[in-house]
């Protein structure tokens, strides 16, 4: 610069001067504002779940996507009458105000640390196309459905499959030979099923899109004959768009307790339900929206099952409520992991990949039906080791765009498990074979991924495990979820039937590869 300044008229040396000037007092500004940004949307983005780091989108992405759905949520004062009454009576805000030159600095902070883009994912290893073991076939060809596969169910007594179809709001009833027997039209779509002897426990959600209505319950059906249903009655209702559903073991045949996943909205909850007289009385384990699923488990090695939950929508993470000894849970609930609210997460399970008896979580996050429908590197399976103490680090991760659900077994007979992982948001440009992905398990966290080219027919969401073919080895149905067949039911209230609804992978491992279960 000193070298320039030589050779410059004096006029220029001071306009250039000036510039430079003006240049460094503007960045030191933009600085200033930059860090203020920041120290407010640690205050204030991370009042209600994990701080959101400016990384995890792109600038397009937070300014005109996330951020502008968020402003009212942290108590940004409307600048209509119209703006002020749009807005759900039930979304949760903030109890402190923030004023809009204060959103403003956090606004400018997200765009100005945000990247342009985010990288693309980086496999540990590349895919192989369609093992040999795992061919994959349509279940049924030929299927009327929506290709909106909200219910998979299994059962192995009476060699029963149950498809709960959203589109259509029906319950499919198919037997092990992937034959249709019986097909009845539901008042809402079936989103999960208890099977007992002589009937069966449909959740009915209600309202399948985002709603804040209690419209959702727990309906009885009766076997009439083998495969025939009738209404009996509604066992609970007034549920927040329920997802979930399990009872608690009872020795009282018709009066058990259920816990319910509410999913909600901006309202939901996670609630246990107790008979009391001819009725059920709720006891709210959690009031906040997005609970997904949980699992029974027991963690702390009292012999007492704990309960075992993943909440997404905003606030996601795995919590632990543990065992009252008393016929409930502890009111207190300790979090086991907790993600960012833009990670999507979709599904968990409790699975021992380490042999040392303490339950590990599989974690799976991939929701991009939101306000960030873009690719996310993080999308994926995780395996959360735990220390004995129910304290869990990742160990293992492997990126899928828009993971959807893990089923965990040893699938090869081979004394390792293995994982299976759909994904409802695919690369469909550059890979839509990666919607369903396969991991072999190798030992000490290793796998050895595979694709399967059948997976470009759709998009993917449930799986369930069946021994179809009769052999030692469990095959594995796969639901699809046409989120194309969602929008045109959202815009125009019908849709178009789906090529392919269900995919059957059927093991096909040799007998003699299996090895004593370690």
């Amino acid at each position: 610069m000193i070298a320039l300044v030589g050779t410059m008229p004096l006029r220029s040396v001071e306009r250039s001067v000036l510039v430079l000037s003006l240049t460094v007092s503007i960045a030191g500004c933009d600085r200033v504002r930059s860090h203020q940004g920041e120290s407010l949307a640690r205050t204030y983005c991370a009042a209600c779940h994990e701080f959101p780091d400016p990384s995890l989108l792109d600038k397009k992405t937070w300014q005109s996507g996330v951020l502008p759905r968020m402003k009212a949520r942290v108590g940004v004062q409307a600048k209509s009458l119209y703006d002020e009454t749009s807005q759900s009576p039930y979304m949760v805000t903030l109890s402190s105000r923030i004023s809009e030159k204060d959103w403003n600095k956090i606004v400018a902070y997200y765009r100005e640390q945000a990247p342009n883009e985010l990288p693309s994912q980086s496999l540990p290893s590349e895919p192989t196309l369609d093992p040999p073991f795992f061919p994959a076939v349509p279940f049924s060809p030929g299927l009327k459905s929506s290709g909106i596969i909200t219910l998979l169910k299994v059962d192995s007594v009476r060699e029963r499959i149950y498809v709960g179809d959203a589109g259509l709001s029906t319950l499919q009833i198919f037997d092990f030979n992937r034959r249709i027997r019986s097909t009845i039209r539901l008042s809402s779509p079936a989103i999960d099923l208890i099977i007992h002897k002589d009937h069966l426990l449909v959740l009915e959600v209600g309202i399948l899109d985002p709603n804040d209505q209690a419209r959702g319950s727990l309906v009885r059906y009766d076997f009439a004959s083998t495969d025939s249903l009738r209404v009996a009655g509604v066992v609970l209702e007034s549920l927040l768009r329920p997802v979930f559903v399990r009872e608690l073991p009872s020795d009282a045949a018709d009066r058990r307790e259920f816990i319910v996943c509410e999913y909600g909205n901006n309202q939901g909850r996670l609630a246990l339900y107790r008979p009391v007289g001819n009725d059920y009385q709720r006891e709210v384990l959690d009031g906040s929206p997005g609970a997904i699923r949980f699992e029974l488990r027991d963690m702390n090695g009292d012999g007492a099952p704990d309960l075992v939950a993943l909440f997404a929508q905003g606030d996601e993470r795995i919590v632990l409520f543990e065992n009252d000894g008393h016929g409930g849970f502890s009111e207190k609930e300790r979090t086991l992991a907790r993600f960012p609210p833009v990670y999507g997460s979709m599904h968990f399970s409790l699975e021992d990949f380490n042999g040392d008896g303490a339950p590990d979580i599989v974690y799976v996050n991939g929701d991009n039906f939101d306000y960030s429908s873009i690719l996310k590197p993080y999308h994926g399976v995780r395996i959360l080791e735990n220390d004995g103490q129910n304290n869990f680090r990742e160990k293992f991760f492997f990126p899928i765009y828009g993971a959807a659900r893990t089923e965990v077994d040893d699938f090869d007979g081979d004394g390792r498990l293995d994982i299976l992982v759909t994904s409802d948001f695919s690369d469909f440009k550059q890979h839509p074979e990666r919607g369903i992905i396969f991991l072999k398990g190798l030992g000490d966290y290793k796998f050895r991924p595979f694709a399967f080219r059948a997976a470009a027919a759709n998009q993917w969401n449930l799986t369930a495990v069946a021994h179809l073919n009769k052999n030692a080895f469990p095959d594995i149905i796969v639901g699809a979820m046409d989120i194309g067949n969602i929008a045109r039911i959202q815009r125009r209230g019908y849709a178009q039937p789906a090529a392919i609804p269900l995919l059957l992978l059927e093991n096909r491992v040799p007998e003699h590869s299996r090895v004593a279960p370690r």
